[in-house]
């Protein structure tokens, strides 16, 4: 579970004052419109900035326990493209070699035909691929993912969430996304923010309203539950 008790950020225009917000075990989407915070939360938790790293210390019963790099791992909305192989990079931050994982890694997200190519060549969607590999080698109880279904194409938009929704059997994932009918379909909470602000806190998507998706981005949205995935549309279009 992640915890936070209270948490400020000021960039001077933008702003941020949020206080008792709690992941528990499970897949979590936080949506929001751009500029909303949703990226700048998740490197708040980290303690990471622009210009920073600095890993926040984790407390339990007012002990120290460690720094959120041992807890958590973070898939950013863009890293650094440089030349090393897919290989080499999904190895890259484990703290153990687990061979077994790793194999099954490379079927999960279907990397055999570009492990040895460098991930500079690769496209977005295969990047991507290989960075959730990566994270998931880490094996932290803790993921976070910062607009994941960016670059994907619609079959591996559904393969990593239903990937993500295995994994949030025994982890707690928490996932931004601007996709709100993707988030819907996989998450079994949603959190909104809007201007710094939390909107809506863990609530499951059947409770989700189109008044408050309407609210949440400022335009007019409709909601409709089809089987067993949501649809979202503009009402004027």
């Amino acid at each position: 579970m992640l915890t936070i008790e209270k948490l400020k950020l000021d960039y001077g225009k933008f702003r941020m004052n949020i206080e008792d917000l709690s992941f528990g075990k499970g897949l979590h989407a936080v949506l929001g419109p751009n500029g909303s915070g949703k990226s700048s939360l998740m490197r708040a938790i980290l303690g990471y900035s622009d210009d920073s790293i600095k890993m926040r210390d984790i407390y339990y019963r007012g002990s120290k326990v460690g720094t959120t790099h041992q807890f958590l791992s973070y898939l950013p909305q863009d890293s650094p493209v440089f030349r090393i192989t897919a290989d080499e990079y999904i190895n890259m931050t484990a703290d153990h070699q687990n061979e077994d994982l790793y194999q099954s890694l490379i079927e999960t997200f279907e990397l055999e035909n570009f492990t040895d190519r460098t991930i500079e060549v690769l496209s977005g969607g295969e990047f991507k691929r290989v960075q959730c590999a990566q994270i998931a080698m880490e094996q932290k109880n803790i993921m976070m993912l910062d607009e994941v279904e960016q670059g994907l194409d619609l079959k591996y938009q559904h393969q990593i969430l239903k990937w993500m929704k295995a994994e949030a059997d025994k982890k707690t994932i928490i996932a931004n996304m601007h996709d709100a009918a993707l988030a819907m379909t996989y998450a079994d909470t949603v959190t909104m923010i809007k201007d710094g602000r939390v909107i809506a806190s863990g609530i499951g998507p059947d409770r989700v309203t189109s008044e408050m998706l309407s609210d949440c981005y400022s335009i007019p949205l409709t909601i409709e539950r089809r089987k067993d995935s949501f649809v979202v549309f503009h009402n004027t279009l």
